[in-house]
């Protein structure tokens, strides 16, 4: 068994901007805050909770209570919601994802995750407004889940042995991710990466890189593992 974990934002969806625009401007609103870092890769931890996590801490001295967490989700879900009904276009599958992800579901000897540091009811939006089906994929973990990416997709490993009842080995575990906080992630826990080619990876020179999803049936097995 070979388990392929896509990210969610920039890897599945072509949803980064309108993402980090109304995540931008639900922490004003829900929590006030004011001259914040808005290039969110700068963060410890480049997931949602991550982020609220650390600004709560710098400004606020504590982290965010259950409630807080709550309040925030709703008021950005809805402000995706009303991007998305303004400007349909906002939230599209990055071209052939959807084809690609459906084929890898079906695929014999392959299982499919999802681990993305965004929450689970914005990320499922997106998903549904891009067009991604989910039907056979087995596991997926949220910010909801863990502040770190790491433990993100660790999370989801977990769901995935547990619903196949064997450990894969991390040799044959791939994430489909965006970010350098993606590939990091991978190199800390021993699993492979491919990235989508965009000026987010434009300085890792030592991975594979997709310009075309078409690309990457070639490249899933046969990479070597980061050091």
């Amino acid at each position: 068994m070979k388990y392929i974990i896509f990210d969610i934002d920039g890897t599945l969806t072509d949803t980064t901007e309108v993402d980090d625009r109304c995540f931008t401007r639900a922490l004003e609103d829900v929590f006030g805050f004011k001259g914040f870092e808005t290039n969110y890769g700068h963060y410890v931890n480049t997931t949602d909770s991550g982020i609220i996590d650390q600004l709560f801490q710098e400004q606020h001295q504590r982290t965010y209570t259950e409630a807080e967490r709550e309040r925030f989700i709703s008021h950005f879900c809805n402000l995706l919601k009303a991007a998305y009904t303004q400007e349909k276009h906002c939230m599209k599958e990055i071209p052939k994802a959807a084809q690609i992800f459906h084929t890898l579901c079906g695929q014999e000897g392959v299982s499919i995750g999802l681990a993305t540091g965004g929450w689970r009811e914005s990320a499922l939006f997106k998903l549904r407004c891009a067009g991604i089906n989910l039907e056979g994929c087995v596991a997926a973990s949220f910010a909801q889940d863990a502040k770190a990416r790491r433990d993100i997709i660790s999370n989801t490993i977990r769901q995935m042995n547990e619903q196949h009842n064997i450990e894969v080995p991390m040799t044959d575990i791939v994430y489909v991710g965006d970010g350098r906080w993606d590939y990091e992630a991978t190199k800390q826990l021993g699993i492979r990466f491919i990235g989508i080619n965009n000026k987010k990876l434009a300085e890792i020179s030592d991975i594979v890189k997709l310009d075309d999803y078409d690309e990457i049936h070639q490249h899933l097995w046969n990479q070597a593992v980061p050091a």
